[in-house]
């Protein structure tokens, strides 16, 4: 009779995706991850291969978890509206209960991009992807009318980008729900 996993791979890579946002790659050690995610390391080994294994496969879950929260901006009649609601919701996030976690691909950039190129090529990915949103959401916004037709689209989208990734680092530092807000009324200007 063959072997058979006695888990849920999925349910195991969430474990192990929150076990390096919360901790960080370097700090997650293979016993922690192995408790974390309530399996034997032969399993582990079996199923993932390794730790920088799993932890490229727990990018790629929370990247596809990104993009289809990209889609629903994407599907909304209005770029501005969704646009908008975007950078509410990194507004709320980032003053919200769960704020010093940060961005799951910020962290890891900042951890491990400058020696990981398997790590940077991800993060490089979903960040064009994100640029690439708001480019769109800003084209459709121009087309509407809802913005200036002068906007420069590509600038405003790097920088929205910037903005998002910023507040994601202060909210992890700890800065005040009051710079957090400030920033996002800033940000609103770029949509006028």
């Amino acid at each position: 009779m063959p072997w058979e996993k006695q888990f849920v791979v999925d349910e195991a890579l969430a474990k192990a995706e929150d076990a390096f946002w919360r901790q960080g790659y370097d700090a997650t050690s293979m016993e922690n991850l192995l408790q974390c995610m309530g399996i034997q390391k032969g399993s582990f080994y079996a199923t993932f291969g390794s730790k920088h294994e799993i932890l490229i496969a727990a990018l790629e879950r929370y990247i596809s978890s990104r993009r289809v929260l990209a889609e629903k901006l994407l599907a909304e009649p209005s770029g501005l509206v969704a646009l908008k609601q975007h950078l509410d919701s990194v507004s709320t996030e980032s003053c919200g209960e769960g704020r010093a976690l940060g961005c799951f691909i910020v962290n890891v950039a900042l951890e491990l991009a400058p020696r990981d190129a398997a790590v940077r090529h991800l993060v490089q990915t979903a960040l064009a992807g994100q640029e690439a949103l708001y480019a769109g959401l800003l084209e459709k916004a121009k087309r509407a009318g809802e913005i200036s037709a002068e906007l420069d689209v590509s600038a405003v989208a790097k920088t929205l980008m910037s903005i998002v990734l910023g507040l994601r680092v202060l909210a992890r530092a700890g800065v005040s729900e009051e710079t957090i807000r400030s920033i996002r009324a800033q940000a609103a200007q770029l949509l006028s």
